[in-house]
């Protein structure tokens, strides 16, 4: 075949267009995979979050020893108290509770932490718990007036008046710790398994009122928290007989 009949041919298949002089076997050829294009929408790669200074437990529980070493005062100590951000509840609360009664009390009254009463109005045990608390305490001749200070461990109240946790109430620790330094108590008297277990190290609240405690070298008593008897009045008879009993110490202190 010459070279005419060859493009003859060409043009007969539809071949138009030339692309070399040569022919080129594309067989003996090394052909490279083709390249993978990602179609998909791009996505920014997400920045690497910033590194910031955050205080640990204890730092914080550090920070609060020191804030309440400084005050020489209960009015400083509460100042303090209230400044100190480190625990979460002082962030929910409305109020910062602190304690109030009289200025040198021969019994110091604890309980855990506000309610919601107390967390509304600024003032510890100010719905019918606290009165049930005053129709207590003058049973067994005290009163907030001249010879009971009443306060709380925890000064904020919790969201949904849940249980304080663990270290929510170690970082309050500190403060009122230095509180009863500062108040000096001949006695104190508990109300419920929380001040119980903070003070006593005991968690089982009918163990910790079988018998008499020390906190400190201060004679140490238990009994159930009003808000319990309001729930179960059937316990108040159980509490009547804790007072009774404290009642009878506090009457030879008087002799």
């Amino acid at each position: 075949m010459n070279e005419r009949q060859i493009l003859s041919w060409f043009l007969q298949a539809g071949i138009t267009e030339t692309i070399g002089e040569t022919p080129v076997n594309r067989y003996s050829r090394h052909t490279p995979p083709p390249t993978m294009v990602d179609l998909s929408p791009t996505r920014p790669t997400p920045a690497l979050p910033t590194q910031r200074s955050i205080p640990t437990d204890d730092i914080l529980l550090t920070r609060a020893r020191q804030a309440a070493d400084a005050a020489t005062s209960l009015t400083e100590l509460y100042a303090a108290r209230h400044d100190f951000n480190g625990c979460p509840l002082r962030k929910t609360a409305a109020h910062t509770v602190n304690g109030r009664g009289a200025a040198h009390p021969t019994v110091l009254c604890l309980i855990e932490s506000p309610d919601t009463p107390d967390d509304r109005s600024g003032t510890l045990m100010s719905g019918p718990a606290g009165d049930l608390l005053t129709k207590m305490l003058a049973a067994i001749g005290l009163n907030l007036q001249t010879n009971t200070y009443l306060s709380a461990l925890i000064p904020w109240r919790a969201p949904g008046n849940r249980q304080p946790t663990e270290t929510e109430a170690v970082l309050c620790r500190p403060f009122w710790e230095k509180e009863i330094t500062l108040l000096a108590p001949r006695f104190i008297l508990l109300f419920g398994t929380g001040p119980a277990k903070a003070l006593l190290q005991i968690d089982s609240l009918p163990r910790a009122r079988t018998t008499t405690h020390t906190y400190r070298d201060i004679p140490t008593f238990v009994t159930i928290h009003p808000a319990t008897l309001l729930k179960l009045p059937a316990q108040k008879k159980q509490a009547w007989e804790d007072l009774q009993k404290f009642k009878k110490v506090l009457d030879t202190l008087s002799e």
